[in-house]
């Protein structure tokens, strides 16, 4: 796909508008929004080399706007800090994505950062599994990169899981697990 910057230089200019009185100079105390529209308003009009690309523009746009939540539905991000709690174990911490009693499943993202030290601890109430979003971690003693999947089967144990650069995981581990997990990080 080509840039806007080779779009726009490959581009046929629009017909010239008759030229108009220059306007009167902008102060440094003049609004934003004055500024921005006499910019806008010096631009040279460019009509797009090709139908297909005012359409991929315009649906860039429209990706870009905020749309409501539909009922039913949930979205939660890595990079909002709302959700997320720490402080038990230094430089890890976690943010509850969903809980479903009935499934007995839980799912979290997990952030370790560089250098920091995920608690060793035992699977014993259930499996767990996850996918490193981003950064990279040690566990089970591989190096593990963003898009690397584990899966540990109850009885295995997390031991030495450190992450050189940090990172970002989502894991999926039973609701008595995370109720377990829960009550420890309570108790520290």
């Amino acid at each position: 796909m080509q840039s806007l910057e080779v779009i726009a230089m490959s581009a046929k200019p629009a017909k010239r508008r008759s030229p108009r009185p220059a306007p009167e100079p902008l102060t440094a105390e003049a609004p934003l929004n004055e500024t921005t529209a006499r910019l806008a308003g010096a631009a040279v009009p460019v009509e797009p080399p090709s139908p297909r690309v005012k359409a991929e523009l315009l649906a860039r746009i429209r990706a870009s706007a905020p749309v409501p939540v539909q009922p039913g539905w949930r979205y939660e991000s890595a990079r909002e800090e709302s959700g997320w709690r720490g402080g038990v174990f230094p430089g890890v911490r976690f943010k509850t994505l969903s809980v479903d009693e009935a499934r007995d499943v839980v799912a979290v993202m997990i952030e370790i950062a560089p250098g920091a030290r995920f608690p060793d601890h035992l699977h014993d109430a259930g499996p767990d599994e996850g996918v490193v979003i981003s950064g990279d971690v040690v566990n089970g003693g591989r190096l593990m990169h963003a898009g690397d999947y584990y899966y540990a089967a109850e009885g295995t144990a997390h031991v030495n899981t450190v992450s050189p650069h940090g990172c970002t995981a989502l894991v999926t581990l039973t609701a008595r697990a995370w109720k377990k997990w829960r009550e420890a990080m309570a108790a520290r």
